[in-house]
């Protein structure tokens, strides 16, 4: 029996295979994933774990970082808040692939930078993530 894929709102893994990820648990309801979840992080110095949530509300700030970086500008997702936060920089764009440094603060003590090498098409994957999560809360954002 094949597993069923995760719900993620973001799974960035880079060519050399460092990798940030803000994946969901299950919740009590089929197809719907809970709030909660984790932020993975993960390259050849160093692998971690952080719980964490994502509110429906959050969806829409996410969506702005991707148009931000699609756009070449810095963005940071969930500045200043209570949770983790996510920049992301875009370091270089040539032919087919980016350099991205993909920083992870929380509000305490830990801040970590990671440097990955992306293929085109990137964020397009990340879209593709955000749109699956929109469908499975619709229910649960608020209409604009």
């Amino acid at each position: 029996m094949k597993e069923r894929e995760r719900f993620a709102l973001l799974r960035i893994t880079g060519g050399h295979g460092g990798s940030v990820v803000v994946e969901l648990n299950d919740s009590y309801a089929p197809g719907v994933p809970d709030v909660e979840g984790r932020l993975l992080v993960h390259n050849d110095f160093v692998s971690g774990v952080h719980n964490t949530y994502v509110a429906p509300r959050d969806l829409a700030d996410w969506a702005r970082v991707l148009d931000e970086v699609a756009a070449g500008r810095d963005a940071v997702w969930r500045e200043a808040a209570r949770v983790a936060e996510v920049g992301i920089r875009l370091d270089w764009r040539e032919d087919d692939h980016d350099r991205i440094t993909v920083t992870i603060a929380d509000q305490q003590t830990t801040r970590l930078a990671v440097s990955l090498t992306m293929d085109r098409g990137w964020i397009d994957e990340q879209r593709l993530l955000l749109e699956r999560l929109r469908a499975a809360w619709a229910h649960l954002i608020p209409a604009e």
